[in-house]
């Protein structure tokens, strides 16, 4: 990597995360009413710290785009020919976009405007198909409904994890078990759309030939093993400690409090190798 790419790619990155944490926070909310009205602030928390997060990275991405076209000449790059190209770029289109819609999902929260809310946040996750390299694709129409889904179901599950924290330790025991049997059951569907869209848009984007020396390949095989481990430690979650919530309360949800703070470790590494993947284009 050089000149500006670690910079891009970290800031993408970040632009994952505060999407994340608000149109996740809406999807946790309406998926699981009962527990999201007992972790309500922490949830209002997560959707104002993820729209602060696009407000605050959203131009420093503007500007390392400028940078870069400018060959990193400051006033070539925010001078008055280039000013504004930013805004009529890909990039720029689907920034105006996510903070648009981040914006309103906030003041929905807070109205509680539950519909509204849903809308605003499926056009947070909607503004990711206006950019990247998926966006140039020969085979977008196959690869857009495709990569919605994924989208969603990253959202879903990522989202959901602060919130699920939350609800350990502010709700009573028998929702505190509703809300994670119910996610764990809701979990399976998803995580099986994420994997089976993901795969279909493997397969489409780079081929069914394994290619070492192909930085996208390789740089995806990163993501897979990290996928890999959230997937394992996802099952233990369901399979071992959700069960041990009804024999041991304080126990469960202790372990289960540490399992889900691991699980948003690996989640934040993948989204930092999603970032790194769509820095390179599938053909190099």
């Amino acid at each position: 990597m050089t000149g500006l790419e670690p910079l891009t790619i970290a800031l993408r990155a970040l632009v994952y995360a505060g999407s994340i944490g608000v149109a996740g926070g809406v999807l946790f909310w309406l998926s699981f009413p009962s527990a999201a009205a007992a972790v309500a602030p922490t949830l209002r928390r997560q959707i104002a710290a993820g729209f602060l997060l696009l407000l605050l990275i959203e131009p420093m991405r503007y500007a390392a785009f400028q940078l870069a076209i400018a060959d990193g000449d400051p006033d070539l790059a925010f001078g008055p020919d280039l000013r504004a190209m930013g805004f009529e770029t890909p990039i720029g289109q689907a920034a105006l976009v996510r903070l648009a819609a981040a914006a309103v999902v906030l003041a929905a929260t807070m109205f509680r405007a539950r519909l509204v809310a849903g809308v605003a946040a499926a056009a947070v996750i909607g503004s990711f198909l206006i950019e990247g390299h998926t966006a140039a694709s020969d085979v977008r129409p196959w690869v857009a409904p495709l990569l919605a889904l994924h989208l969603a179901a990253v959202h879903w599950w990522i989202g959901a994890l602060i919130p699920l924290i939350g609800v350990t330790r502010l709700a009573d025991p028998v929702t505190v078990v509703a809300a994670v049997e119910a996610f764990g059951r809701l979990a399976l569907w998803i995580v099986g759309v994420l994997v089976a869209g993901g795969a279909a848009l493997v397969l489409l984007l780079a081929g069914t030939t394994l290619d070492l020396e192909s930085a996208y390949q390789e740089r995806l095989l990163v993501k897979v093993a990290l996928v890999a481990v959230l997937i394992t430690i996802a099952a233990v979650n369901k399979l071992r400690l959700t069960p041990l919530l009804r024999r041991n309360f304080a126990l469960g949800a202790h372990r289960l409090r540490a399992s889900i703070r691991l699980e948003i470790a690996v989640a934040l590494a993948i989204l930092a190798a999603t970032a790194w993947l769509t820095a390179t284009a599938p053909d190099s």
